[in-house]
């Protein structure tokens, strides 16, 4: 069968999928119905993100899933396995379990050796280098991959950068749940340089034994420049501004993490995992920011130059211990986790204003140096215990004890004959947040051949001080609550299933929420912490539905998702004559964020032409405070595709259409209520030809509607290759590669968040054409599959 369910395991089945010459897991991925994967990598299966990606059960270099998915043969899987399991973290705000997929290794892939090396260029500006080696015996496994590239290719994320202390470069947003994340639209886009290695160990090393390890290194820079123009609308007014903005951006990164499991005897397995990561980054960025009023007038611009060069590490290390018994449905878990983050920042800001109406306004231009330091220590104390009553029916008992320590020092210092030697109080200060939670629970689960029936509840108790080191004023925080949770999984049939589950979740602020000194990097958008700041209690509603039929490879698939939270993290905004803005992260309550997805996976001619419809549909209330006045932001999304794939021997070929519209609205100002769309119409043919030749190509066309003028910009995204294999064993492929052939390609986005639309383009590289060379290997001696990678 191509898909089916073992016990709570979706299986599919790797070989029933086709895929194209040279593909990787990331290619199969895409092949699974139910299963999406994003141009950053990140996985979903039936519309929940895959938060785990192991390789026959272990973790492949860490925590980074795209390092097996993009490096991986597709024809090394036996199967793709997704299932939940739960989380072994015990912090505040996580949720009970995670999305795991298992990549399952056909046996011959896990004996000998494989691998490929590979390189590409335009022998003037564009090189990419890949090489890929794994050896694998019954009882050990060696990997080891080394990447380089300077094109779009390189797929990396700057997500670690921004945690080791650069987060003052990016905006902050906020989900329609109310948390709050860091953001920036160039991160991902620009002219990218990336250089990624790393290996990997693991050996069995008695038959009690393990022992696991993997390093990585990656060292990743970025050039990007981008043009913004957002609408700000106020009750009585509005404005607009332009913006563009250059930076240049450097991460290097060390990542350790070491694994080793005994077991103590038949019923007791040790589990301890060590990690280490070291991070340092740099960054310059450079803005100029045009305000135009409402009767297209520039009142004041504004130039901003920062830089900021950042270093630091964390060190987390977990010991667990699983015990079973002879009644095999006891068991206890317990574990421990100390986690430690140090990170140290230092940077200059420079801002001056120039006004086009008003002369008489005072200076406000800024030059500052600033030293930032914060270091965290968590301890994290997790014991579950599960008793059966009968063998159906059993009761679990958890407690959690978690203890945190975080600090951050912020110190601005101006400039004064001729050095940084003036502390600026009002962005400076000590502080420190202690917490500690205590969270005890239980559950009732009533399991039969056909139901799941799962009730619970968890009291919670926490402490917190919030301390400015200054001034040693503290605000004392004492919180109890109930967290509820309720689950029921009904097995229809072998192929079809029902899921409903009700959670209660809780988050709490960070220590950038809480820290009150202001966040002056974009003079224009002052940010201010608020030590008050209280956890939110989130109420989440999820029903699941799917159906396959084996025979036939029919699958379709539905969810809906309901939560309201209490206590969101939201904006509290004031803004002043000149535009510029203040924000202080408060509590709002009524946040509500709905959604609702429907998918089809339809087979015909023995699965020679599928068809695969998908409609989705969001809606989210997210409520805000815009000079003390609550505004209301709703927003309602449909999005729709349909595609079709052709799979015949020496032809694949698939075309789709998709497409989205969001209508926004606004209680504050109206004239924000602008909807807006996107289409996109996409195709992709792949064509085996005579003399062991290959010919791929695939384009998309995007249309942009309803947007800033200037912002509405349709454009074609079209590549192109032709390869040739050699050898007796085919396993040396060339190939030349065109990507953008139109030299059209451009990123495009729009986000909607408090009073403000904001319309982005990006510059990303565009045309390019590369000579690829490829060389595989493998122990077998064997002829490479078609489908190898």
């Amino acid at each position: 069968d191509p898909v089916y369910y073992k016990g709570d395991t979706l299986v599919y089945t790797a070989d029933s999928f086709k895929v194209k010459p040279n593909a990787t897991v990331e290619d199969l991925l895409k092949k699974l119905p139910g299963i999406k994967v994003d141009g950053q990598g990140k996985i979903t299966s039936q519309g929940k993100t895959v938060d785990q990606v192991l390789v026959d059960g272990d973790e492949f270099f860490g925590a980074d899933p795209t390092i097996a998915t993009k490096n991986l043969a597709a024809n090394a899987v036996e199967s793709v396995q997704v299932y939940e399991k739960k989380n072994e973290s015990s912090a505040e705000g996580t949720e009970e379990t995670v999305n795991v997929m298992n990549l399952k290794l056909k046996e011959d892939a896990k004996k000998g050796y494989f691998g490929k090396v590979s390189g590409a260029g335009d022998f003037q500006k564009f090189y990419e280098g890949e090489l890929l080696a794994n050896k694998f015996t019954n009882k050990q496994k060696v990997s080891v991959f080394a990447l380089g590239s300077n094109t779009p290719r390189s797929g990396f994320g700057w997500n670690e950068m921004y945690k080791y202390g650069l987060e003052n470069e990016m905006n902050v947003q906020s989900d329609d749940s109310g948390d709050m994340w860091y953001s920036n639209e160039s991160i991902n886009n620009g002219i990218p340089k990336t250089f990624k290695s790393g290996v990997y160990y693991n050996d069995k090393l008695s038959e009690n034994t393990k022992l696991n390890f993997n390093y990585s290194y990656s060292n990743n820079q970025l050039k990007a420049k981008s043009q913004t123009r957002s609408q700000y609308f106020l009750t009585d007014t509005s404005y607009t501004t332009e913006n563009t903005s250059e930076a240049t951006q450097l991460n290097e990164s060390h990542n350790l993490n070491l694994g080793f499991t005994q077991q103590l005897d038949s019923l007791t397995e040790l589990n301890i995992i060590p990690k280490l990561k070291y991070n340092k980054g740099k960054t310059e960025t450079s803005d100029i920011e045009d305000f135009i009023s409402a009767g297209d007038t520039l009142t004041r611009r504004t130039t901003t130059a920062n830089n900021n060069s950042a270093s630091g590490y964390n060190l987390n290390a977990l010991v667990k211990l699983n015990r079973k018994f002879k009644n095999r449905d006891r068991s206890l878990f317990a574990s421990y986790n100390y986690s430690k983050d140090d990170n140290e920042s230092t940077g200059n800001l420079k801002s001056g204003n120039q006004y086009f109406l008003n002369t008489l306004f005072p200076a406000t231009d800024i030059n500052q140096k600033k030293v930032n330091k914060s270091e965290s220590q968590i301890n994290a104390v997790s014991i579950d215990y599960t008793e059966p009553l009968t063998k159906k029916i059993k009761l679990e008992f958890k407690y959690d004890f978690n203890y945190s320590l975080s600090k951050q020092n912020k110190n601005a210092l101006n400039f004064y004959n001729g050095e940084y030697s003036v502390q600026d109080s009002a962005y400076s200060n000590n502080f420190e947040n202690k917490r500690m939670s205590n969270r005890l629970g239980t559950e009732f689960r009533l399991e039969t051949n056909k139901h799941l029936i799962a009730i619970g509840a968890k009291i919670r108790q926490i402490t917190s001080a919030n301390t400015n080191l200054i001034s040693h004023r503290t605000i004392n925080q004492n919180l109890n609550s109930i967290l509820p949770s309720a689950t029921y999984r009904y097995k229809i049939t072998d192929n079809k299933r029902l899921y409903f589950n009700y959670n209660t979740n809780s988050s709490m602020p960070s220590i950038n929420q809480l820290q009150p000194v202001p966040d002056n990097s974009n003079p224009n958008q002052v940010k201010l912490g608020n030590p008050d700041l209280k956890p939110t209690f989130k109420n989440t509603f999820v029903i699941r539905f799917n159906s396959w039929k084996p025979i036939t490879g029919k699958y379709y698939w539905a969810n809906m998702n309901y939560s309201i939270t209490s206590n969101a993290y939201s904006n509290s905004i004031t803004y002043d004559s000149l535009g510029r803005t203040v924000t202080q992260p408060i509590n709002v309550n009524g946040n509500k964020n709905a959604s609702a997805y429907f998918g089809l996976y339809l087979p015909f001619f023995s699965k020679k032409i599928s068809l695969g419809p998908n409609l989705n549909w969001s809606y989210s209330q997210y409520s805000s405070y815009i000079n003390n006045q609550k505004n209301s932001t709703k927003t309602k999304s449909i999005n729709g595709d349909f595609q079709v794939d052709i799979n015949l021997d020496t032809l694949d070929f698939s075309m789709g259409y998709s497409y989205s519209y969001d209508d926004p609205s606004s209680t504050l100002n109206t004239a924000s209520n602008k909807p807006y769309t996107q289409q996109k119409f996409n195709a992709s043919l792949s064509l085996r030809l005579p003399f062991k030749m290959n010919f791929s190509t695939d384009a998309e066309y995007y249309i942009n509607s309803q947007r800033t003028p200037g912002y509405n910009i349709n454009y074609v995204l079209w590549n192109a290759s032709l390869s040739k294999t050699f050898f007796k064993l085919e396993n040396f492929i060339v190939s030349v590669e065109a990507t953008d052939i139109l030299n059209q390609n451009i990123k495009m986005n729009r986000s909607i968040q408090d009073n403000v639309i904001t319309d982005t383009k990006t510059n990303i590289i565009n045309r390019f054409i590369l000579l690829r060379a490829v060389y595989k290997f493998n122990s077998s001696k064997t002829k490479e599959d078609e489908n190898d990678f």
